[in-house]
């Protein structure tokens, strides 16, 4: 059997090493892992022309989070998994957002839910990746990098 001596060195060690881990967690990276560049890049395209939208329609996902477009009647319905835990944005794990395309263009899209309760500015970029920011009625945004899911 161990020695108190030894029992009780294992326990300081133990807890320096606990005491270190909140220290080291607020320096970890949050979400998303890499985000978009600020401001967002410029469009490609020429968005004064409308778009039916074909490019953004399937699903799109970035680190905890799905989009899935869909056409829905005459326009474009969405909706967002979320599945990362509550953070300032105010999301829940397993929260569910779904919500309209407002405006489209060849690179440039514009997404809403509610009565502007969630709304997306988003870009393409010639790596095929959409930059966005989202806000929400309270004022807070959160940026994306979504890739197309494989």
């Amino acid at each position: 059997m161990p020695s108190r001596p030894f029992l009780g060195r294992v326990a300081a060690a133990f807890l320096v090493l606990i005491a270190a881990v909140p220290a080291g967690a607020q320096e970890l990276p949050h979400f998303p892992k890499a985000g978009p560049p600020e401001p967002l890049p410029e469009a490609s395209c020429d968005t004064a022309q409308p778009s039916n939208g074909d490019w953004l329609l399937g699903h799109w996902v970035a680190p905890q989070t799905r989009f899935e477009f869909a056409r829905k009647g005459a326009g474009i319905g969405w909706v967002m998994d979320r599945k990362a835990e509550a953070d300032d944005f105010g999301w829940r794990q397993g929260g569910v957002i779904e919500g309209k395309v407002a405006e489209i263009t060849g690179c440039t899209v514009r997404l809403t839910a509610g009565d502007d309760d969630f709304v997306f500015e988003g870009v393409l970029t010639g790596e095929g990746k959409l930059y966005g920011y989202a806000v929400n009625k309270a004022g807070r945004n959160v940026r994306f990098l979504l890739r197309r899911e494989k």
